[in-house]
């Protein structure tokens, strides 16, 4: 998105003027395990992103959690990176954030997008997962994904 573009979403129809920011969720691995995979997405102007490292308190489980699921709800959209290593909670997020955008299980959600990098295992899930939302094999792809969902 060009700086100082509108992404498409919310807006103030008696002057097209955007009312509130477009909400993004990123799901999944903490920076430091993913190559700061988070940092490019927050550059995208007029979004705001919940990033679960630093916008829910990560103290434990009993505040975290509902943090996260909280922020999943208020997501207009989200992107999820569950790297390729076990990855619960970004699936916990995934299913989450699924259910509450769908009309109808099975449905497709066009505001969901999963990178599926080349090493994750096993191959044979791929299939199902591709049935939730768009997937993609790098973040960089998932970044283009959503800025070609945003205009």
């Amino acid at each position: 998105m060009v700086a100082g573009s509108t992404p498409a979403g919310r807006t103030n129809s008696k002057e097209n003027m955007p009312t509130e920011k477009i909400k993004v969720y990123l799901a999944g691995q903490a920076n430091e395990y993913e190559n700061n995979w988070k940092e490019s997405f927050k550059l995208i102007e007029g979004v705001k992103f919940h990033d679960w490292e630093f916008d829910s308190d990560q103290t434990s489980a009993d505040t975290y959690f509902p943090d996260d699921l909280k922020g999943i709800r208020s997501a207009d959209y989200m992107v999820a990176n569950p790297g390729i290593v076990s990855s619960e909670g970004t699936w916990i997020e995934i299913g989450y954030f699924y259910a509450n955008n769908v009309k109808n299980p099975g449905d497709f959600c066009d505001k969901l997008i999963i990178v599926w990098q080349e090493g994750r295992n096993p191959k044979w899930s791929i299939e199902f997962v591709g049935k939730t939302g768009f997937v993609v094999s790098t973040v960089e792809e998932a970044k283009n994904k959503l800025l070609e969902m945003l205009t």
